[in-house]
């Protein structure tokens, strides 16, 4: 399950594969972000809640002026050697 920084909940892989092929490519064309973890916490030893701050920057990588940051959070399950994410959601940092 994921929910966009715009409030759209977008459940199941499917769904958020079709979204992200329809979304992305245009949003993405003349910028992209840079993701930082700031804090996790550990839940339990196979379960992680990941802050994230997301800053939109330009193919250069200089920050953009007047694009709002977000801060994703994600939920992290351990599967095998990997993690995997279960759950997230975005929300855009406004003054």
């Amino acid at each position: 399950m994921w929910t966009t920084a715009h409030g759209k909940r977008i459940v199941g892989k499917d769904e958020i594969t079709a979204f992200t092929r329809a979304v992305l490519p245009g949003a993405m064309r003349e910028s992209t972000a840079t993701y930082d973890v700031e804090h996790i916490l550990f839940v339990r030893d196979d379960v992680a809640v990941v802050n994230i701050r997301q800053r939109p920057v330009g193919l250069d990588g200089a920050p953009l002026d007047g694009v709002p940051e977000g801060r994703p959070v994600h939920v992290l399950v351990r599967s095998g050697d990997s993690w995997r994410i279960a759950a997230g959601q975005n929300t855009q940092v406004r003054d």
